[in-house]
């Protein structure tokens, strides 16, 4: 494998980025200077820059642990993509020299990797004649070609040296074959430094790189500010909806007998007898089916049943049971429903807020 690493390699790549987060953060808690204000007066302010530091610190390194397996795969699977473009992909065939028409071929590869585009590999060909300049193709079979310079003067093409000197030093000249102009830039390869030791290392990733205790006492902290959160929402919606708080607090909450002598002493007045229930549902919800006998005949199908759903709609609404939605059947004088149970608080604002519309 060419760019995918072991997890390891990508776990220390994620800590490190973690330190170094953390660390600028600290170090602007810790050196933020406040303007002299009234509302920073009686203030100690030191304290307060520890204390916005601790909730930064908090979120900051919880974040960082929460992304933490998923950019590390994200990574991987980038860099496995690249190996797979890299050792899979077939390079142009029949690439000609423009000067001497000679077959070229491949001389080397390689992956041509932006933020802002997609992976390509770029095969580069040579002339078996030794013929200049080369000639390079994407993937896709697009051809790289080098950004012409002209003249800043003439327009004219300009010509391109480029040595190195001095060892690391690359100076890179241009001149106008047409006009006196030239320019010569200088620049200094940097020699690859060898990393000095981080004394703080280790300190700093057991404190921001979290796990164990530390990162048990942090998402408990968390959830109690969650918690702290959810209670003064909670009672910020109460208060501004007061008028429908107060409407659930008196509806009747009714039982199952309750609910069953409320609705005979109004059905029965109106020849509806014999009210049954059956087995309750017993779910997220109370769900009761009944069963009732109209004992007057000449009431049938659906004005029976109508005349008995407005009923027990009357006799429900300041009570926390409904008739469900499928209304009642009418068969032979007997008719069949079911009833539901409201008992959690949201569900029965719900209620009241149906009924005000």
């Amino acid at each position: 494998m060419t760019y995918l690493k072991t997890k390891q390699h990508y776990i220390d790549l994620y800590d490190k980025i973690t330190i170094e987060d953390c660390r600028w953060k600290e170090g602007f808690h810790k050196n933020y200077k406040h303007k002299p204000s009234k509302k920073t007066e009686g203030i100690n302010l030191k304290a307060f820059n520890e204390l916005t530091w601790h909730f930064d610190r908090l979120y900051t390194t919880l974040k960082w642990y929460d992304n933490k397996e998923k950019t590390i795969e994200e990574w991987m699977e980038r860099d496995r993509k690249k190996d797979e473009l890299y050792e899979n992909v077939i390079p142009p065939r029949d690439i000609y020299c423009l000067k001497c028409n000679e077959i070229t071929e491949l001389e080397s590869k390689h992956l041509w990797s932006h933020h802002d585009e997609r992976d390509r590999v770029l095969f580069m060909f040579k002339c078996q004649n030794g013929c200049l300049p080369m000639r390079a193709f994407y993937d896709d079979g697009e051809e790289y070609k080098i950004k012409i310079r002209l003249c800043p003067k003439c327009d004219s093409e300009l010509e391109r040296e480029s040595e190195r000197i001095e060892g690391n030093k690359i100076v890179t000249t241009e001149n106008c074959p047409n006009c006196e102009y030239k320019d010569i830039d200088e620049y200094e390869l940097s020699s690859k430094e060898e990393e000095k030791p981080d004394p703080n290392y280790e300190r700093d990733k057991e404190r921001f790189c979290l796990s164990g205790q530390r990162l048990f006492d942090y998402q408990k902290e968390r959830e109690q500010h969650k918690q702290i959160a959810k209670f003064v929402d909670d009672m910020k919606e109460k208060e501004e909806h007061k008028e429908d708080y107060d409407a659930v607090n008196d509806l009747k909450k009714l039982t199952i007998v309750e609910l069953e002598n409320t609705l005979k002493e109004t059905i029965e007045k109106e020849g509806y007898i014999n009210l049954r229930f059956g087995n309750p549902e017993m779910d997220r919800d109370v769900i009761v089916p009944f069963v009732i006998n109209d004992s007057r005949p000449e009431r049938r199908d659906r004005t029976s049943s109508l005349e008995l759903q407005k009923i027990i709609k009357g006799s429900l609404k300041d009570t926390n049971w409904r008739l469900m939605s499928e209304g009642i059947s009418y068969r032979l004088g007997i008719l069949t429903g079911r009833l539901k149970a409201y008992e959690k608080e949201e569900d029965l604002l719900k209620l009241i807020r149906q009924n005000s519309k």
